[in-house]
């Protein structure tokens, strides 16, 4: 037995449709309360992105530094840097009209939204600074990687991770010094490194480069190049059994050269050239003074 089918009017039919229409003009509509805080949740209004972009369109067109502001833009929208804006005239160095150039505010405050991690934060960095700041920390940066300066080890850190990978892997014994005071170390003909660490843990390597007129001595601070710490060196040769004759070479130093040994040791300016004579037969050492001073920004 069939039950009867309900009938619905067309005033039914229509309301229904006018609900369903509603329904759906409120998922368009702006989220509620309840609706943004699920929204926040889901991650969809964060103030922050990541995006992948040529850095190229942040660069000047015509000196290609990281733009900065002011930026300027000529009356079609072509933008220079305030360095270069001097040096186009009145014609537009991309379009070539005569043109005027304005402010453009717009471009400023996108620049200065973007934040970009340090090269370095493998090594430990966590900073995120402006785009256009990014190459000058990265020079001065204290987390740029550091090389071993033993030959065929492929090792890279930090200048700390380094300490203790020389420490624990080569087995080397680092020498503590003050600065201002003079050190005298022992260090054999074939000895190739010495290894110093300074009062603010800063460190120091002593190559012995062998010749064939003698030996070559040099003293390099091991960190970025722009680390912004200055010292000076003195080093000396003394040869021990004449040492009342004053039979000695001596170095000195106005700036220690710091590098991040990539490459190797490279005697640079300044090295001191030991003759042969210096060196004492009966232990094949060579008695050498060290004296670092901090140098005062």
């Amino acid at each position: 037995m069939s039950l009867p089918s309900k009938r619905v009017s067309t005033e039914e039919v229509e309301a229904e449709i006018s609900k369903r229409r509603k329904m759906t003009l409120r998922s368009f509509e702006k989220p509620g309360q309840e609706q943004q805080e699920a929204a926040v949740v889901a991650g969809r209004l964060d103030s922050e992105i990541s995006v992948k972009m040529d850095s190229r369109v942040l660069e000047c067109s015509i000196c290609f530094e990281p733009l900065k502001s002011p930026i300027f833009q000529c009356d079609i929208g072509h933008v220079v840097c305030s360095a270069c804006l001097g040096k186009i005239g009145e014609n537009c160095h991309m379009c070539c009209k005569t043109t005027g150039y304005s402010r453009c505010f717009a471009l400023e405050q996108f620049i200065d939204a973007i934040k970009v991690a340090c090269s370095n934060a493998k090594y430990g960095c966590d900073e995120f600074l402006p785009y256009y700041q990014k190459e000058k920390h990265e020079n001065e940066c204290i987390h740029v990687p550091c090389f071993c300066p033993v030959h065929g080890c492929s090792f890279r850190g930090s200048t700390g991770s380094l300490l203790d990978h020389l420490v624990n892997k080569h087995e080397w014994s680092p020498t503590n010094l003050e600065y201002n005071k003079p050190l005298k170390i022992s260090m054999a003909q074939d000895r190739q490194f010495a290894l110093f660490v300074g009062e603010d843990l800063s460190m120091f390597l002593l190559a012995n480069i062998l010749t064939d007129i003698g030996n070559a001595l040099t003293i390099v601070c091991i960190g970025s190049h722009d680390s912004g710490s200055s010292y000076s060196s003195k080093i000396s040769v003394v040869d021990r059994v004449a040492r009342d004759k004053g039979k000695f070479v001596f170095l000195m130093d106005p700036l220690v050269a710091t590098s991040t040994l990539l490459g190797g040791v490279q005697l640079g300016k300044f090295f001191l050239l030991v003759p042969p004579e210096l060196l004492d037969e009966s232990t094949h050492e060579l008695t050498i003074n060290i004296r670092i001073d901090k140098i005062n920004p």
